[in-house]
């Protein structure tokens, strides 16, 4: 177990404390509620700020252990990270307080996919969505499952995930960057500029468009989406450190994302 793991470990309290600190006053003002803190998770979380949603997320369980969105939310947060090992460990640890929820399932089922055991994720997958209830992130983990082995199955998964009553705008950049991820940049292109179109305000949906396009090689419409990126209220860092990256490339770099991107169509 590494530093980062370690510190997500719930600090344990008792009901009193915690409904103190739930109504506790500060200069004033009201000490944030979990429900507070996993609103202001969700929001970074959009916003492509997956290490401060891990910490809010994290935040939130401290008031509420109960809060299942949260335990999702941090495996999901792991994920993006690249830590792989500690979101499976993190989505085991969280299975044994709320056995075969399914969207611990579905987030251990990816985090389980990129350590690269597909048996794991196909197990953890049929185990998800064969538990009571349904959302899109169970129907988007199995096409993530899916998605080198049966593509058309894996694009049906994905646009059932997007049925769902709880499926949104942000849904199809989860989609997208799926896709981009395993390296298929043609059929995530769709997906994030739906994203733009239903969210045109996010800064976080122009740089998931302009990851995509970047990947088939256009680097001047990633680099519009970029600089569209920065018009938009928000943290600027992101958007100038991947507008940077599009302008140090070089032209064969290019070229051999635009010709990757045409085998993955």
């Amino acid at each position: 177990m590494n530093g980062r793991f370690a510190k997500l470990e719930i600090e344990q309290r008792s009901p009193a404390t915690r409904a103190a600190l739930d109504t506790e006053q500060i200069a004033g003002t009201p000490v944030r509620t979990a429900q507070h803190d996993l609103l202001l998770a969700t929001d970074a979380y959009h916003s492509g700020q997956f290490e401060n949603a891990l910490q809010l997320y994290t935040r939130a369980l401290r008031g509420d252990r109960g809060m299942i969105p949260a335990w999702v939310g941090q495996v999901q947060m792991l994920v993006e990270l690249g830590e792989y090992p500690e979101a499976r460990l993190w989505a085991d640890k969280s299975l044994e307080l709320f056995k075969n929820n399914g969207d611990l399932l579905a987030a251990k089922a990816r985090a389980c996919l990129r350590q690269r055991d597909r048996a794991a994720a196909v197990a953890c997958s049929d185990a998800s969505l064969a538990s009571p209830g349904t959302s899109p992130q169970r129907w988007q983990a199995r096409g993530e499952v899916l998605l080198d082995k049966a593509p058309d199955r894996a694009r049906d998964c994905f646009e059932r995930s997007l049925t769902e009553s709880a499926a949104d705008w942000f849904d199809r950049l989860v989609i997208a960057r799926a896709y981009l991820f395993h390296g298929y940049a043609a059929p995530a292109v769709p997906y994030a500029q739906a994203g733009v179109q239903l969210q045109p305000a996010s800064s976080h949906a122009w740089l998931t468009l302009a990851r995509c396009q970047d990947a088939l090689g256009w680097g001047e419409q990633a680099r519009n989406s970029c600089e569209r990126a920065l018009q938009l209220p928000g943290d600027r860092t992101i958007a100038l450190n991947a507008l940077s990256s599009l302008d140090h490339q070089h032209t064969p770099t290019r070229l051999a994302r635009w010709v990757r991107g045409l085998f993955r169509r």
